[in-house]
């Protein structure tokens, strides 16, 4: 199983955040990611078939737009 959590570590030392979580023992892997960094496994996969001229964009609307990223 895996999971993905998102914390949020504004104004902590992120060596020692690292540290900390690697230190658990059923954490098998700790990743820093950007605020900005895009990790949507279905956008990232729409970016490169974009990209790579597999496809074309086509518009969505608000709603539609949401579900594509969750929220």
């Amino acid at each position: 199983m895996k999971y993905i959590l998102d914390i949020d570590t504004e104004g902590v030392d992120i060596k020692f955040a690292e540290k900390f979580f690697k230190s658990i023992s059923f954490v098998k892997n700790v990743k820093t990611i950007s605020t900005k960094e895009i990790t949507n496994k279905k956008i990232l996969e729409s970016i490169e078939s974009y990209e790579s001229g597999t496809i074309q964009p086509t518009q969505l609307d608000l709603i539609e737009l949401k579900k594509l990223l969750n929220v």
